[in-house]
């Protein structure tokens, strides 16, 4: 199993990156409303709050898109279907994409999940 987790800056490719994941049947998976993390330290460090007043804030928000793949090609196949609708993910501006091998837990038979 692999998790792979999508930063979407760019909230205006939402819609075309959702449809890539419901092409490839990736439904298990989860978003995340998020914001950059400038705009909390404005808000909560008064250093940064004059910081962001001299230079203007700007608001960042982001959509983390959690999904569960089966394999790393299906990562593949989603960054292809994404490119095909005009989304590159690899532009740091648009989205981060982490990959994180993990296990899936199933307990021993016949005891039940927790």
């Amino acid at each position: 199993m692999t998790l792979m987790i999508v930063i979407l800056r760019d909230e205006s490719l939402v819609r075309k990156v959702v449809g890539a994941l419901v092409e490839l049947e990736l439904f298990e998976s989860a978003v995340l409303d998020g914001e950059a993390i400038e705009n909390l330290a404005v808000r909560t460090i008064p250093v940064f709050e004059d910081v962001g007043r001299w230079f203007g804030q700007s608001l960042g928000y982001n959509r983390t898109i959690l999904v569960a793949l089966r394999d790393r090609a299906e990562a593949d196949a989603f960054v292809g279907l994404c490119r095909r609708d005009g989304v590159d993910l690899a532009r740091p501006e648009t989205a981060t994409l982490l990959l994180v091998p993990c296990e899936r837990y199933a307990p021993p038979a016949g005891e039940a999940a927790p």
